[in-house]
């Protein structure tokens, strides 16, 4: 098998300024699985040298003994000050003074989003359903791992786990972690069901350095059919351009995308493009048929990219103009996902 550790990104792990849905928390959009800002890169991205797991102090550590009397979160966690008190509409974790808005899905935002109040520990809340990535239906019964980036890429399926979490009936996932997170380059979740191949998702980047808000930024989580999987890598094969050791995807690694609209319905006519002209990555795009062309997206939305280069950035073009950006890798035993909203 073919070690594959480069990254991917998008609205997921490196948000894009033009291609995520609004309402995302960060004001460049650097979190984690729809695009990049291109800012952020791989670096030492584990835990931190005094902190293996990811984890960083607990509440003693970070939190004053007013603040948790007050059952307020303490004004060292990152993301909170915003104007809304809890039981407030949000549209956004921004919105709140508690820096936690309860959203579970991207797009549209849940309208029933409200200000719900934050540990007082700094912990990160983990807000989101899990979609079927070919039919966008809800998946009950996943799995989901929490994972620093740097580990998910290395080897997705022994990254440590950050939080865990099981969809209920709705696909919704809700946990948090056990005190605040220190990862320098973002967090994914990796979803698991019967059925479907394990799938890499960006959920958040660090706010401040390697410090995570109190809530993630990401909430469409995604988990890709294994049989259509399949079905992609043996038409891919066809290709003459493509090499044999590439595929088959999620084995060797590989990412596969979807450009849509604010109602969730796929873009045709879009194309991906590497944003500083490298050579190395093959872009396929997914045919109503089941087969794939070289030139731009089907009323299905949906493209391949293999062999991405380590942190590479993409543009996702629409209608002339770019519509989102995504910085783009893989690993092998995983397939990443890049999901770009068109505004």
């Amino acid at each position: 098998m073919k070690t594959n550790t480069t990254w991917l990104m998008g609205c997921g792990l490196m948000l894009s300024i033009a291609g995520c849905p609004a309402g995302d928390d960060t004001t460049t959009d650097t979190a984690a699985n729809d695009s990049s800002s291109g800012g952020t890169t791989m670096g030492d991205a584990t835990m931190g040298e005094t902190d293996p797991t990811g984890v960083g102090p607990t509440t003693g550590e970070t939190a004053d003994s007013g603040s948790e009397s007050s059952g307020e979160p303490p004004l060292e966690c990152v993301g909170i000050g915003g104007a809304g008190a809890d039981g407030d509409a949000c549209t956004a974790n921004a919105d709140c003074m508690s820096g936690m808005c309860t959203i579970y899905t991207d797009v549209p935002v849940n309208d029933d989003a409200v200000c719900e109040a934050s540990a007082v520990d700094c912990s990160t809340r983990v807000t989101g359903t899990i979609f079927d990535f070919v039919t966008d239906e809800p998946v009950p019964g996943a799995d989901l791992v929490v994972a620093a980036a740097l580990q998910a890429a290395l080897n997705p399926t022994t990254a440590t786990a950050l939080v865990s979490a099981t969809s209920d009936a709705s696909g919704q996932v809700d946990a948090s972690s056990s005190g605040p997170l220190m990862a320098s380059l973002g967090i994914v979740g990796l979803a698991s069901a019967g059925g479907y191949y394990l799938t890499a998702t960006g959920l958040a980047s660090p706010n401040e350095a390697s410090a995570y808000a109190v809530g993630t930024s990401i909430h469409d989580i995604w988990a890709v059919p294994a049989p259509e999987l399949s079905d992609w890598s043996d038409a891919l094969g066809e290709d003459d351009e493509i090499a044999a050791d590439l595929l088959p995807l999620g084995d060797e690694g590989g990412v596969v995308g979807l450009v849509r609209d604010g109602n969730r319905q796929p873009i045709a006519g879009a194309t991906v493009a590497s944003s500083k002209g490298m050579k190395g990555s093959i872009i396929r795009y997914l045919n109503d048929d089941g087969t794939f062309n070289p030139d731009e997206t089907s009323d299905l939305g949906v493209f391949v990219i293999l062999n991405p280069g380590l942190g590479e950035e993409f543009d996702v073009s629409s209608g002339g103009a770019v519509v989102g950006t995504g910085t783009a890798g893989s690993a092998a035993g995983a397939i990443f996902t890049l999901i770009v909203t068109a505004p």
